[in-house]
């Protein structure tokens, strides 16, 4: 095949996989953070903007890890607050990662990804939500710990 032919050919699988993989209409939100070692004073903060319609929101917490981190499981508290109105919840997450023969539960090959359900929440149209995450686990700092990240879905 002529060298043209083939990069015309990678350009079109690149273009239809972006296609595929774009967010779906509901999500308004998704970013992840990248934590290395977290600390267990370390708190990942997420601004999402502001709510363009009023609705039922889920929040779901993702997580980044990598065979260094020591742990079958992971303890999170997810604090959320809701402006203006200074609305506060809080969820814990007790968060399964690996079976009892020690296989991954999530997604991936040597990085494994999960995705975590809060409680949902009601936002107004221009409603923010401010989301901080923190692990409450009794060792002071977890490694292998890629990212932390928020997804917020309107349903």
């Amino acid at each position: 095949m002529p060298r043209n032919s083939v990069c015309k050919a990678l350009a079109a699988m690149a273009a239809a996989l972006v296609a595929l993989s774009a967010c779906d209409e509901n999500t308004v939100y998704n970013s992840y953070r990248p934590v290395g070692v977290w600390e267990r004073t370390d708190t990942v903060k997420f601004a999402v903007p502001q709510a363009k319609a009023e609705g039922t929101y889920t929040t779901e917490v993702g997580l980044r890890i990598n065979a260094r981190y020591p742990f079958t499981g992971i303890c999170i508290i997810v604090d959320r607050r809701i402006m203006p109105g200074d609305i506060r919840h809080s969820d814990t997450l007790n968060c399964k990662l690996i079976d009892k023969r020690g296989n991954a539960l999530g997604h991936g090959l040597s990085n494994y990804q999960y995705l975590f359900a809060t409680s949902q929440c009601r936002l107004k149209k221009g409603d923010s939500l401010f989301v901080n995450v923190r692990h409450h686990m009794k060792r002071e700092t977890l490694p292998g710990l890629e990212d932390i990240g928020i997804k917020v879905t309107r349903r």
